[in-house]
């Protein structure tokens, strides 16, 4: 269990707008009861779906669904029914007590509506967040209190990326601070990653070279969400981290080269890693999107590019249009570079921002980050509860 010191929260939510909100009327049609709300909208509310997610065929313990879907025709329509202003009874055929459904319950899952989530939180491209530094968390405050960390959070989801600053001088710190969050990702680099040069390197960020901007491991099945990187020693000459933000990239990529944007939307570029222990191969295209068609996300690393394999048609046209993102994203203006001091850590959206850093001289002093992945379901199921109180 996770707990905090602090106070309870609140999050205004369609929830409590539902609670206040009463029928007007409720008519039977032939599928489903049309329900007159005294906002002035209407919903159709389908006897099949007001069966099967009958809230009082939950289980008492887990909340989760009891009934069987199977046990009923999709025709299946009410033997009768009864309501006031704030609730519906129904009696169906299968069962022989009523069904009960609050106005509360009813305008909340309309259907059309996604449920109410505060994890649902707008992305803010940088020109639109005026992004000219990263945002700062403390990381005490975020240990002690439940509002700071759900700002840091929501902060982390809106813009994609945040600093968190004053960590202790232990080289746990970093990591500590992801149990408040939730489970860390293992690859093949482990649950920790520790990044600095090394004699016999297996990624290049484990030397001192300069790292182009980049998203990691395109070639896993499943593309880690969030990359924590905690710096904790950094005396040497050079190494600052770079940033950029491939949804500003992106949409003017899309409004400037339309062509080549929907073929890095569609085209499955091969990723690889290999070393003495692994061979890990992945096809995914360049930019991900939603079933909407919005911008999902970003793969990019011309490291762990694997020998494309497309047709020699597609050959040519994938080549300018990678090339041309290429250049889009290093000479993007809104690209951040920041020197890491010790007792800082760096959070971003792996398959949103692009990372990398300048090269710097090992000899002049030492630079060590630890690292780790937190998926965005953890992220996620973490504002929902600090926004509900936890």
């Amino acid at each position: 269990m996770r707990g905090f010191l602090g106070t309870k929260m609140t999050n205004p939510s369609p929830i409590g707008d539902a609670l206040a909100m009463q029928y007007l009327k409720i008519e039977q049609h032939e599928r489903a009861f049309l329900i007159y709300w005294e906002d002035g909208s209407q919903t159709e509310a389908p006897f099949i779906w007001l069966r099967d997610n009958d809230p009082n065929e939950l289980h008492p313990q887990t909340r989760e669904r009891t009934f069987d879907l199977l046990s009923v025709s999709l025709d299946i329509k009410p033997l009768e029914y009864s309501n006031d202003s704030l609730s519906l009874a129904v009696i169906w055929p299968d069962k022989p007590t009523p069904s009960n459904y609050s106005s509360a319950w009813l305008y909340a899952h309309r259907p059309g509506h996604p449920r109410h989530d505060p994890a649902r939180i707008e992305k803010l491209s940088w020109p639109e967040a005026k992004l000219s530094e990263l945002p700062r968390f403390d990381a005490q405050q975020c240990h002690s209190s439940a509002t700071h960390l759900l700002h840091a959070l929501t902060s982390l989801k809106r813009t994609g990326i945040i600093l968190v600053q004053n960590l202790d001088d232990d080289p746990v710190a970093g990591e500590l601070f992801g149990d408040l969050i939730g489970f860390k990702r293992e690859s093949n680099y482990g649950v920790m990653f520790e990044v600095k040069s090394k004699p016999e390197p297996n990624n290049l960020a484990y030397t001192s070279l300069e790292l182009p901007l980049h998203t990691d491991l395109a070639n896993q099945e499943f593309v880690p969400g969030n990359q924590f990187l905690h710096c904790y020693r950094n005396s040497a000459t050079g190494g600052g981290s770079r940033f950029a933000d491939a949804l500003a990239v992106v949409n003017e990529f899309k409004k400037d080269c339309p062509n080549h944007y929907q073929l890095l939307c569609e085209a499955q570029v091969p990723w690889r890693f290999i070393d003495d222990e692994a061979d890990l191969r992945q096809h995914r295209p360049v930019i991900g999107l939603n079933r909407d068609g919005s911008f999902r996300g970003l793969t990019f690393n011309a490291h762990l590019a694997d020998v494309p394999d497309f047709e020699p048609d597609l050959m040519y046209d994938f080549y300018i249009a990678f090339r041309e993102l290429m250049s889009c994203i290093r000479t993007s203006p809104h690209n951040i570079e920041y020197v890491l001091r010790p007792g800082e850590m760096v959070v971003f959206d792996n398959q949103r921002i692009l990372h990398g850093r300048a090269s710097f001289d090992p000899n002049s002093g030492e630079r060590h980050l630890r690292g780790y992945y937190i998926e965005h379901n953890e992220v996620e199921n973490r504002i929902r509860m600090l926004a509900k109180g936890a």
